[in-house]
């Protein structure tokens, strides 16, 4: 960031000010800056370029194995939660059958809530963070 101040006197003797600020982000430094070091180190503005491309190449590696892996995580919650659910609802319909109706009747409901509770959970908490998003931008 560069502040420059000038002072001029009109025709008038009148003081007029004028201020400036500038600012420069980004993952290299200015061209000016850059300009400056490849006066004192030959070569270095090649460098730096090179540094940055680096590490935005190891960012979007990293976030593309982050992305794989919630994809490969939500797989195995999906498939965990279907052998869960079966499982209930084989185990509920055999006490039902050959034991007590009412235990049966219990174990088939709470399962069912239980994957409806789930899939509101699921589709409550992705709903806030688009809004969440929408709000941001």
């Amino acid at each position: 960031m560069s502040k420059g101040l000038q002072r001029q006197h009109n025709q008038n003797g009148v003081v007029v000010q004028q201020h400036s600020v500038q600012s420069f982000s980004g993952p290299l430094p200015h061209p000016d800056i850059l300009r400056k070091f490849e006066e004192v180190v030959p070569g270095s503005a090649e460098r730096i370029i090179k540094m940055a491309e680096d590490q935005s190449a190891h960012r979007k590696d990293l976030e593309q194995k982050v992305i794989s892996s919630d994809i490969a995580r939500s797989k195995w919650g999906q498939i965990l939660g279907f052998v869960i659910a079966v499982a209930g609802l084989v185990v509920s319909a055999i006490i039902s059958i050959y034991g007590n109706a009412i235990a049966g009747g219990i174990i088939g409901v709470g399962t069912l809530a239980s994957l409806v509770g789930v899939f509101m959970y699921g589709s409550t908490t992705r709903s806030k963070e688009r809004e969440v998003k929408k709000s941001e931008e």
